[in-house]
């Protein structure tokens, strides 16, 4: 029960540190927490003709279930569906928010698995790593 309550905690920083990187490496404010109809997203970023779907994720294992994968890939289908009749010249991108505690040798196998399983998608994904001690580091100071 106490490391359940720790890794809540820990998963509530690391999302927030991620969307603060995000925000300040694009110099934009996101809107956090949007849903539209059924599909909901940590974030999402709309910049002209360009709308963002940012979903974060915190990984403590080098692997991703298959089942978050097509939760992930699902919500991303039905927002696209959504956002194609209220602004139909609209282009949809998945913004994938890793954030690990791993080691090199996991991250570097989390990056390989991720980047297989989104090989198929139906919109474009832009896949970002972030480190959650150096997430904390950055904005601790």
């Amino acid at each position: 029960e106490s490391q359940m309550s720790d890794l809540r905690s820990a998963y509530i920083v690391a999302e927030d540190l991620a969307l603060r990187n995000i925000e300040q490496e694009l110099s934009i404010p996101l809107k956090r927490y949007i849903t539209l109809e059924r599909a909901d997203f940590d974030a999402i970023l709309i910049s002209d003709e360009l709308v963002k779907c940012l979903d974060v994720t915190f990984a403590v294992t080098p692997d991703i279930s298959q089942e978050k994968i097509n939760n992930i890939l699902r919500k991303v289908d039905s927002f696209k569906k959504t956002l194609n009749r209220l602004r139909p010249n609209s282009k949809i991108v998945l913004m994938l928010i890793l954030v690990t505690q791993l080691d090199a040798t996991a991250e570097a196998e989390l990056r390989s698995k991720v980047k297989n399983k989104f090989t198929q998608t139906p919109v474009d994904v832009d896949i970002r790593f972030y480190d959650f001690e150096t997430l904390q580091r950055t904005f601790a100071s």
